[in-house]
C-alpha cells in the first residue's frame, strides 16, 4: 500500500468513524428528544383541546414562512468554509440580529392577513406574541456551529437536547397554568432565551457587533439558492397545515397535527439526525467519488433500515399507541397513522438523498424535487381534504412524494457516477 493510498484509507476510516459517531449521537439525541416530545404531547393532549393544537399550528406557520424567506446561508457557509469560525462570527452575528428583527416585523404583518384568511380576528395577536421568538434567537452566538463543523457530535447532541428539555418543561408548566395553546408559545419564548444565554456561556468565541462587507458577501453567495431551498422545504413540510386550517378547520387540524407528529415526524427526526451527521462528512470527501459512494450506501442502509422498523408499530397497533400517548379524545386519528407513517418513510428516503445533494451543492436538483412535490400536493390536498378530511390529506402526502422521488434518485446517481 503506497503512502498516498494508506493516507486516503486512514482518512476514509476516520471519516467513517466520525459519520458513525455523528449518526449514533444524533440517533440517541433524537430518541431522547422523541421521548421528551411524546411526554410533552401526552400531557398537553390531556390539558388542551385539538382546537388549541390547531391554532398553534397556524401560529407556527407564520414563523416558518418568514424564516424560510429570510434564509441567509450563515451556517452552511461556515460549515463548508476552510476558514476558522472566528473569521465569520462577528459578521454572521450582525446578519442574524438584523434577520431576527425583520422576521418579527414580517410575522406581525403576515398575522394580519392570516387573521382575515382564516376568519380569526384574534390570530394576529397570537402571531405577534410568537414574533418575539425570532427577535430573541437573532442574538444566539453563531459559534454554536463550531460543534457541527468540528464533528463534536456528543457536545452538539447534549446542547440540542438541553434546548428540547427546557421547551418541554416550560410547555408542561405553562400548560398546567394556562390550559391554552398560549402555553406552547410561551415555552418557545423561554427556550429561545435559554439558547441565547447558553450559547454565550459555553462557547469561548464571542461575537462582536461588527459587520465586514467582504465576509458578508461570502455568506450571501449561498443565500439565494439556500433561501429558495429553505422556502420550498418549509412549504413542503407545512403547506398541508396552511391548507387544512382552511378546509377542515382548527379542530381537525389539531387532530392531524398530533397524528402527523406521531406517525410521520418520528421518521423525519431520525433521518434528520442522519442528515446532520453525514452532511459534514460528505463535504469533506466530496472530491473522492469512490469514498463518497461507499459512505452514502452505508449511511442509507443504516438510516432507512431503522426508519422502516420504526414505522412498523404504527401499522400493527395504531389504536393502542394513540390511546396510551394521547388519550381517548384523539382515537379518531388512529385510522390515519399507517398512512402518515408511510409518508414519513418516503420523506426519510428523500432526505437521505438530499444530504448528499446538498453537500455537493446540487441545490437545483433539491429545489426541483421540492417544487414538484408542492405542485402535486396542493391540488390533491384541496380536493381530498374537502371530501375525505384527514385521510385525504395523508393520501395526498404519499402520492406527491412518490411521484417526486425519482428526481433526487437521478441526482444522486449522477453524483455517484462521476469519476474521482
Amino acid at each position: 500500500m503506497s503512502f498516498l493510498t494508506e493516507s486516503r484509507y486512514n482518512d476514509f476510516v476516520g471519516y467513517t468513524k466520525n459519520a458513525i459517531s455523528g449518526f449514533s449521537w444524533q440517533s440517541v439525541l433524537k430518541v431522547l428528544q422523541s421521548v421528551l416530545t411524546i411526554v410533552k404531547v401526552s400531557i398537553l393532549a390531556r390539558l388542551l383541546s385539538p382546537n388549541d393544537f390547531g391554532v398553534f399550528s397556524l401560529v407556527t406557520i407564520a414563523l416558518g414562512i418568514v424564516e424560510a424567506f429570510t434564509q441567509t446561508g450563515v451556517n452552511f457557509t461556515i460549515l463548508q468554509s476552510k476558514r476558522p469560525i472566528k473569521y465569520f462570527v462577528d459578521t454572521a452575528w450582525v446578519i442574524a440580529i438584523i434577520r431576527g428583527i425583520l422576521i418579527s416585523i414580517c410575522m406581525v404583518l403576515l398575522g394580519l392577513g392570516m387573521g382575515t384568511f382564516y376568519g380569526m380576528p384574534e390570530l394576529p395577536l397570537y402571531i405577534a406574541i410568537a414574533a418575539i421568538v425570532p427577535l430573541i434567537k437573532g442574538f444566539i452566538n453563531p459559534s454554536i456551529i463550531m460543534l457541527h463543523k468540528k464533528l463534536e457530535f456528543f457536545k452538539d447532541s447534549t446542547y440540542r437536547l438541553s434546548l428540547t428539555l427546557v421547551d418541554v418543561v416550560l410547555a408542561i408548566i405553562f400548560g398546567i397554568v394556562f390550559r391554552s395553546f398560549i402555553a406552547m408559545i410561551l415555552a418557545m419564548i423561554g427556550a429561545a432565551i435559554f439558547e441565547v444565554v447558553i450559547s454565550f456561556i459555553f462557547f469561548s468565541v464571542k461575537p462582536k457587533f461588527k459587520y465586514i462587507k467582504s465576509r458578508a458577501e461570502i455568506i450571501y453567495s449561498n443565500a439565494l439558492w439556500l433561501s429558495l431551498s429553505a422556502l420550498l422545504s418549509y412549504a413542503h413540510e407545512n403547506i398541508d397545515n396552511f391548507i387544512l386550517g382552511k378546509t377542515i378547520g382548527t379542530y381537525n387540524l389539531g387532530l392531524y397535527h398530533n397524528g402527523y407528529n406521531l406517525g410521520h415526524k418520528t421518521n423525519y427526526d431520525l433521518t434528520k439526525s442522519a442528515y446532520h451527521g453525514t452532511l459534514p462528512i460528505f463535504t469533506k470527501i466530496m472530491d473522492d467519488t469512490d469514498r463518497l459512494r461507499r459512505a452514502f450506501i452505508k449511511s442509507s442502509l443504516a438510516t432507512l433500515g431503522i426508519a422502516f422498523l420504526g414505522t412498523l408499530p404504527f401499522f400493527i397497533f395504531p389504536k393502542v399507541i394513540v390511546s396510551i400517548l394521547l388519550g381517548s379524545e384523539w382515537l379518531s386519528i388512529a385510522n390515519y397513522l399507517p398512512l402518515l407513517a408511510t409518508a414519513g418513510l418516503l420523506q426519510a428516503v428523500s432526505m437521505q438523498c438530499t444530504s448528499l445533494l446538498m453537500a455537493m451543492r446540487k441545490f437545483s436538483v433539491v429545489n426541483l424535487q421540492l417544487a414538484t412535490t408542492i405542485i402535486i400536493l396542493v391540488p390533491l390536498l384541496i380536493y381530498w381534504s374537502n371530501s375525505t378530511g384527514i385521510q385525504g390529506a395523508a393520501q395526498a402526502l404519499i402520492i406527491s412524494r412518490v411521484i417526486s422521488l425519482p428526481i433526487v434518485f437521478v441526482g444522486v446517481a449522477q453524483v455517484l457516477r462521476k469519476k474521482s
